[in-house]
């Protein structure tokens, strides 16, 4: 059984990390994708067994932040399962998931440990490749959120490789029905 979380729950998990790593050391950068811009947003009833970490955007040294990690009770990485059997942080590289160009933006920061997140444009931009009914939602909430630029969205896209580029364009008709 895989657990789903809700945003104070990873808060909590996230302040066991922070108070897990070693007092010394450069800042512990991670930037957050996915549902992590709901969740910590405030979206209603959003959940999630995962957090993702954007590695492009990320600073970290892996050995230290795994150690923390699993002090504070969840996975790191994980490779050989599909199902872990708790919470877990996920490490994406660009690839299956495209975000495009973005500054990251500072969402908390507790001791050594600093979050971060995509603008919206690029979340939503990244959601419409996939475009399930999760991703739909989150997009939905984003949007009422932070009332993105959807041209910026449109040309975010537009620099995506071929494959991811024309998934989220032929799903762009969320986009236009989602936005006011």
């Amino acid at each position: 059984m895989n657990p789903t979380l809700n945003a104070a729950e990873w808060m909590h998990i996230l302040e066991k990390l922070a108070a897990a790593l070693p007092p010394q050391g450069p800042p512990v950068k991670l930037c957050l994708i996915g549902s992590a811009a709901c969740l910590f947003g405030g979206m209603d009833g959003r959940t999630s067994s995962d957090l993702d970490v954007w590695r492009p955007h990320s600073d970290y040294d892996r050995a230290e932040l795994r150690i923390a990690a699993e002090a504070a009770g969840i996975f790191f990485d994980p490779k050989s399962s599909l199902d872990p059997v708790r919470p877990y942080l996920q490490i994406v590289e660009p690839g299956l998931t495209q975000l495009g160009l973005f500054e990251p933006i500072l969402v908390d920061r507790m001791g050594r440990l600093e979050i971060y997140r995509p603008p919206a444009e690029n979340l939503i931009a990244a959601k419409l490749i996939r475009a399930d009914p999760k991703d739909i939602s989150d997009i939905r909430f984003l949007i009422s959120l932070h009332r993105p630029d959807a041209a910026r969205i449109r040309a975010l896209i537009s620099a995506f490789p071929p494959g991811s580029r024309e998934r989220a364009e032929e799903n762009l008709v969320y986009l236009e029905v989602l936005t006011p």
